[in-house]
Order: structure tokens, then C-alpha cells, then sequence
């Protein structure tokens, strides 16, 4: 589970928008193979390189960008290939998997969640208590704006009339996704052998290992095996 750093949450200076921009264009920069410096991110973006120097330590709090160096983390690269191809459904794939990592955001996924209903008002509260700013911190306004439009973009809430939401669509999936997950990583095939699903109903898949050239015969002393187990002749 995320945990809260101990140093001091720092804000962006600019919208989720012009965020999404740099993000972007970070994304295109990693991608060109070139040497990815602040400037030629701007330049792509189309901002100015204070822009994108200002806000690196929020996209590095936030899980964005690697707290070392300036190379995009995975959710980060997620959201830009989303960005990049204009796709919201792999936008929201990256969102969600930043909302997973993130200690602030997952919390406050969270308490809306649990609360069934939050108002904007109060999220911000919620956010000035988790990182013990407020409103006299430079960027914090500006900030909690943007975690609102970073879970409302991931799809998990829906805000209506100022009022926080969230998705039970998007829960159940989130659901189905971590059960599938889950399974995977029980029945994953170790080092060296290759998986093989057999259907044995409608509503029953069994998994055996197997290596990639099993010797000859040894299909048929595995049936043998199998009905030794199970007491079948």
C-alpha cells in the first residue's frame, strides 16, 4: 500500500490541461530517443521551460515522473500513450494505475468511496489535512483542482453539482480486473514451462505446466497419473 512521504507535498503551478501537455510531450520526447531535456519537453509542449521546471516536482510527487532523474514511471508512460493516441479509455488506464500508486490519491479514492459522497468543499479539507498545507501554500488551490480532474479523468468518480461521486461502473470492473489479476499471478507458469489451460465444463478451467518439449510418452504416463489421483481406471 502507498505511504505518505515525509517531506512536504509540492503543488503544480499550472491546470491539469497545460499539465497534460507536458506530460504529453514528455512522453513524445522519451519515445524520440534523443536526450530528454526540460527545454525540448517545452519546446514539444509548447510552453515555457519555467513551466515545465515549476511543476516537475508535483509529476514526480504524484507518480508521474521518477522521484530520480526526469524518466517518466510506468503509469506515467501509460498516460502518455493515451494522450499521445487521443484515447480516453487508455487515459483512464494510466489515471487509475497513477490513482494505485499514489498514497494521496488512493486515499482519497478511498474516503469517497467509503463516504458514498463528497463535496468539493470538504475534498479540499480532506486534501489540506493528508498533506498539512492549505490555502496560504503557494500552488495548493491550483492543486486540488487538479486531483479533482485526475480521478474524475480516471473515471473511478463522477462530479455533479459540486458534489463528488463514485462510479460503481467503473468498481465492479476495477473488481473483475483485480480477480483476473490475482488469478494470473496464482497460476502463472514458473521459469522454463508454459502453461496449458484445460476447459474440463462450462463453468471450470484446470492448468497443468508443462516444458517446452516434454519427452515421448510422458503425455501418456501424465493421463495415467491424473487417474491414479483421482481414483479413475
Amino acid at each position: 500500500m502507498p505511504e505518505a512521504p515525509k517531506a512536504q507535498f509540492n503543488w503544480p503551478k499550472n491546470s491539469w490541461t497545460v499539465l497534460q501537455r507536458i506530460i504529453r510531450a514528455w512522453y513524445a520526447a522519451e519515445e524520440g530517443g534523443a536526450e530528454v531535456t526540460q527545454k525540448k519537453i517545452a519546446d514539444m509542449a509548447g510552453v515555457q521551460p519555467s513551466q515545465v521546471s515549476i511543476n516537475k516536482a508535483f509529476l514526480q510527487d504524484i507518480g508521474i515522473i521518477q522521484k530520480e532523474g526526469i524518466a517518466l514511471t510506468d503509469a506515467g508512460k501509460r498516460l502518455g500513450v493515451g494522450l499521445s493516441n487521443e484515447n480516453q479509455r487508455a487515459v483512464q488506464q494510466g489515471l487509475q494505475q497513477l490513482i494505485r500508486d499514489s498514497w494521496l490519491l488512493k486515499d482519497l479514492l478511498d474516503l469517497i468511496r467509503g463516504r458514498g459522497s463528497l463535496s468539493e468543499a470538504d475534498f479540499e479539507i480532506e486534501v489540506s489535512l493528508r498533506t498539512r498545507q492549505g490555502k496560504g501554500n503557494l500552488g495548493f488551490t491550483i492543486g486540488v483542482s487538479v486531483l479533482q480532474d485526475i480521478l474524475a479523468s480516471s473515471g473511478l468518480i463522477g462530479i455533479e453539482g459540486n458534489v463528488m461521486r463514485p462510479n460503481k461502473g467503473q468498481i465492479e470492473e476495477e473488481k473483475k480486473i483485480m480477480s483476473k489479476d490475482a488469478l494470473q499471478t496464482i497460476i502463472g507458469p514458473e521459469a522454463g514451462l508454459r502453461r496449458i489451460p484445460i476447459p474440463v465444463s462450462a463453468s471450470s478451467v484446470w492448468y497443468i505446466q508443462v516444458g517446452d518439449n516434454p519427452e515421448e510418452g510422458e503425455i501418456d504416463k501424465f493421463i495415467e497419473m491424473q487417474k491414479l489421483i483421482f481414483g479413475r481406471k
